[in-house]
């Protein structure tokens, strides 16, 4: 039975309380048939190639709205996390001391092609909207987006953000774009306070010249030469041209960007940026506390029921290859909502009775499990990701649960 078919049975069992006493069961069941279905097709996409991949993505997308549905919920923007490409602490950033670090040149030549397939990420048709585009200034976000954003944008809101900026005690995580810039960071910190940060500074100040960070200005130039084309522009317009910098960021990054997802509308956002901000802002939202791979891309919907807005963050994650630039995925079998937020009880339309809170269901459901988790408590089914999807008898077959008799 198709998933499609299964939501069609539930939705029609929902519409019949009476019949049916305990609707908080059939919503497990429904979450049991959506982790199945997501599990296939998470396994599909990593053994597909080119269009055949272009239509898992939309398939997978398809099912995440179809259970949002049924749960009642409605989806009213779409927001996509992006980690910048490779970019290894005993490679490109010299175990954090060399400043702003690029991604690797591999990864660079790898990803060239991905925005021929990166539209099918995209949740709304780019002719009824204007994506959010927010990429930290820092270069290996900066050469991402370049690379990732889909070739059909032309019409993007494009924001360069310091709030985005990689947290971080190492060279490497700061937006620095000179040694001016490092030494005022050298001056402004006490060795009392933050002695580590001072000596890595002190190192870094030694061992870097401006001749670096020349070459370090055309990368981020090209790459934003690049950014807008898919927009509005994001260089200034002074002698040197650049995206704009805070050395001193002052305010709640994780807040920053929420605030920014707050005010998406029926509109796909794009964020491109570091890991430990990323796995920061799930962690605080949704309580998921693994960490971001090179090029993965986490997506979340922005969903409505009964004027009450929430998040919700599916079973898997994306991955952009940095070896061939494809985009696959991998199933994590956690559906999160937010550990703060729980949205308003859903009312059946047909007779005005109140559900259980769907918020709360879900969360039970999933919301405590994260890829390090899962793969501790069920290896199988970390193997089942690069294998085969999980076992039958791992995810239970939905039968109807009202009597049709």
């Amino acid at each position: 039975m198709l998933f499609y078919e299964i939501v069609k049975i539930m939705q029609n069992e929902l519409a019949h309380p009476h019949q049916y006493n305990n609707p908080e069961l059939l919503y497990q069941s429904l979450e049991r048939e959506y982790l199945r279905e997501i599990n296939s097709l998470v396994y599909q996409l990593n053994h597909s190639r080119d269009e055949e991949a272009r239509n898992l993505l939309a398939k997978i997308q398809e099912t995440d709205r179809l259970y949002l549905k049924a749960r009642g919920l409605d989806i009213i923007a779409h927001i996509l996390f992006s980690r910048h490409g490779e970019c290894r602490l005993l490679g490109q950033k010299k175990l954090g001391l060399s400043p702003n670090t690029a991604i690797s040149e591999a990864a660079e030549q790898n990803m060239a092609t991905t925005n021929q397939l990166s539209g099918a990420l995209l949740f709304y048709p780019l002719h009824n909207q204007t994506p959010l585009i927010a990429v930290s200034p820092m270069n290996r976000a900066m050469q991402t987006a370049s690379l990732v954003l889909p070739r059909e944008i032309r019409n993007a809101d494009i924001r360069v953000l310091p709030c985005l900026t990689e947290i971080s005690i190492a060279p490497s995580g700061y937006d620095v774009r000179s040694l001016a810039d490092m030494q005022t960071l050298y001056n402004q910190l006490s060795f009392w306070t933050s002695p580590i940060k001072k000596l890595l500074l002190k190192l870094s100040l030694w061992m870097y010249s401006d001749q670096d960070f020349s070459k370090l200005y055309e990368k981020r130039r090209r790459a934003a030469e690049k950014i807008q084309q898919h927009g509005n522009e994001i260089l200034s317009d002074d002698d040197k041209p650049d995206v704009v910098q805070s050395l001193n960021f002052q305010g709640s990054k994780i807040n920053e960007t929420r605030a920014v997802i707050e005010r998406l509308d029926h509109q796909d956002g794009w964020f491109f940026g570091h890991g430990k901000n990323f796995r920061a802002f799930f962690e605080d939202v949704f309580n998921i506390k693994s960490d971001f791979d090179y090029g993965e891309t986490r997506r979340i919907y922005k969903t409505v029921v009964n004027g009450t807005s929430s998040f919700h963050s599916p079973p898997y994650v994306l991955v952009i290859s940095q070896k061939n630039g494809t985009i696959k995925a991998k199933y994590t079998g956690a559906s999160c909502v937010p550990i703060s937020k729980k949205s308003a009880n859903a009312t059946l339309p047909a007779t005005g009775e109140v559900l259980p809170d769907i918020s709360r269901a879900m969360s039970q459901l999933g919301s405590s499990l994260d890829h390090k988790a899962i793969a501790e408590a069920i290896p199988e089914a970390a193997e089942c990701v690069a294998k085969t999807p999980c076992s039958e008898s791992q995810i239970p077959e939905y039968r109807p649960l009202m009597n049709k008799s």
